[in-house]
């Protein structure tokens, strides 16, 4: 019987993602957080092994002929950088205000949380409204800015560059330090091995990136996929709403079923692990809060190409140069957002 690959590939990767999250508590805020806030950087570092554990299964993958990534969305030769560099700011401002990522929402959804569930409505609003509606205009116009074609100079991968500019044989090199350094990083501080759950489930997150990218060639290869997508939470929440809304459910791509499979993993681990449990807003501050952080999120991810996952971990493992300066807006507008509610100011 031949496997259907858009569902069995998205349903695969999801739940490994899912899982992995639920079990290590893998959250990109949480890691932020407990690096600013309480000096500890081994939630840092345990994502460092997973882009690690994801750059070189994705590289086995594409060396070994099992795989064609060119042309994958992450892959694509034009850099957005205005829609980028926004966009991770508004992306990390609404992640700190929330408390997760999109993809961190619905692993909260699995383990019974409300307010995830709302905002992850409210993200999948704002993705459609970026992508297709009201929001489309100042998208494009953002875009547009200061885009910049890099097909001349072997695209945005990092090691098509190194090889168009000194040999093929050099991009082995240059992936070989992408791999060595996040695991030397991970593995250099001893208070990573007393948290084992934390990296088994960054080695499991790194396969889940690499699954993605398998079970989707192969849904080009043999189900008419238009092209290989990795793992991404943001576009895909949006479109699961809208086909919710106005189509038949037959039709269901490969990032929806990563999110079902997100989903699914997240409530089975927490019914296992006995912490599911019914969470919702305490108060209309919380809500305005996390409402505020889904719009944020929604809109910032689709300027930006995707979320810590999509546009950080899966365009990370193709080596893809925009998802390094993602990240550090990410970051900056995580910082800002953090630094905001300590204070004690309201949203």
């Amino acid at each position: 019987m031949e496997i259907d690959w858009v569902p069995a590939g998205g349903l695969t990767a999801g739940a490994l993602a899912g899982f992995a999250a639920r079990y290590g508590r893998l959250c990109t805020m949480g890691a932020i957080e407990d690096a600013i806030i309480g000096r500890d950087l081994r939630r840092l570092r345990a994502w460092g092994l997973a882009l690690a554990v994801a750059a070189g299964i994705t590289f086995a993958l594409e060396r070994g002929g099992i795989v064609d990534l060119s042309g994958a969305g992450f892959a694509a030769p034009r850099l957005h950088l205005p829609g980028l560099l926004l966009g991770g700011l508004m992306f990390g401002l609404g992640m700190s205000l929330v408390g997760t990522c999109s993809f961190g929402l619905l692993v909260r959804v699995g383990g019974g949380d409300l307010r995830a569930a709302v905002t992850s409505l409210v993200v999948g609003v704002f993705a459609i409204a970026a992508t297709a509606g009201a929001l489309v205009g100042p998208r494009e116009r953002i875009l547009a800015f200061g885009s910049i074609d890099l097909s001349n100079t072997g695209g945005v991968r990092l090691t098509e560059m190194v090889a168009w500019a000194t040999g093929p044989s050099s991009s082995i090199i240059v992936m070989s330090l992408l791999v060595a350094l996040p695991v030397v990083f991970a593995v250099a501080d001893r208070k990573m091995w007393r948290r084992p759950r934390l990296v088994s489930a960054a080695i499991v997150m790194g396969f889940a990136i690499g699954a993605a990218w398998y079970g989707s060639w192969q849904a080009v290869q043999t189900m008419g996929l238009t092209r290989p997508e990795g793992l991404s939470f943001v576009a895909p929440t949006g479109r699961a709403l809208l086909q919710f809304m106005t189509d038949s459910l037959r039709g269901v791509g490969f990032g929806v079923w990563a999110m079902v499979g997100v989903v699914l993993a997240a409530l089975a681990t927490a019914q296992v692990r006995k912490d599911f449990r019914w969470e919702a807003f305490d108060d209309a501050f919380e809500m305005r809060r996390h409402l505020v952080g889904g719009a944020l999120m929604g809109t910032g991810g689709v300027l930006a190409g995707g979320c810590t996952i999509g546009q950080g971990l899966t365009a990370s493992s193709i080596t893809a140069i925009s998802a390094p300066l993602f990240l550090a807006m990410v970051f900056v507008g995580a910082y800002v957002g953090l630094r905001h509610l300590l204070v004690g100011r309201t949203v």
